[in-house]
């Protein structure tokens, strides 16, 4: 059972997430602000981290991808993001090891089952 932190503010896809996740059968934290995320994190350190990108700005979670790879530099992370959407991009956003420490990115919105499996893929050491 690996323990998944789950950021995103907003608590339905959390939930919906959590669910899918702990018929995975694997431990959830939720934080609901990047800030929080950083909290959680520290008392408890997750396995895997399945960010969102916009909470308390358009770009928190990318700041927090970047804080815990500081924090701890082999945790995976897989970054769920509307915001190619919401801010109408012409260019997707891949993993980089300075920038977007992230593991893999996901476009919301995300079928719970597929990130479960995308999760248990990413605890197995594949990409």
């Amino acid at each position: 059972m690996a323990h998944i932190l789950l950021v995103d503010d907003d608590q339905d896809l959390i939930e919906m997430n959590k669910t899918a996740l702990t018929k995975h059968g694997h431990k959830i934290s939720a934080a609901y602000s990047a800030e929080e995320a950083r909290k959680v994190a520290k008392d408890n350190p997750p396995d895997l981290a399945v960010l969102d990108v916009m909470m308390e700005d358009k770009t928190a979670g990318f700041e927090l991808a970047r804080r815990l790879h500081e924090q701890t530099p082999n945790l995976p992370m897989i970054m769920l993001t509307g915001i190619r959407k919401e801010m109408n991009l012409n260019y997707s956003f891949a993993p980089d090891e300075t920038w977007l420490p992230v593991t893999k990115f996901l476009e919301k919105p995300v079928n719970p089952r597929v990130l479960a499996d995308e999760v248990d893929k990413l605890l197995a050491g594949k990409s």
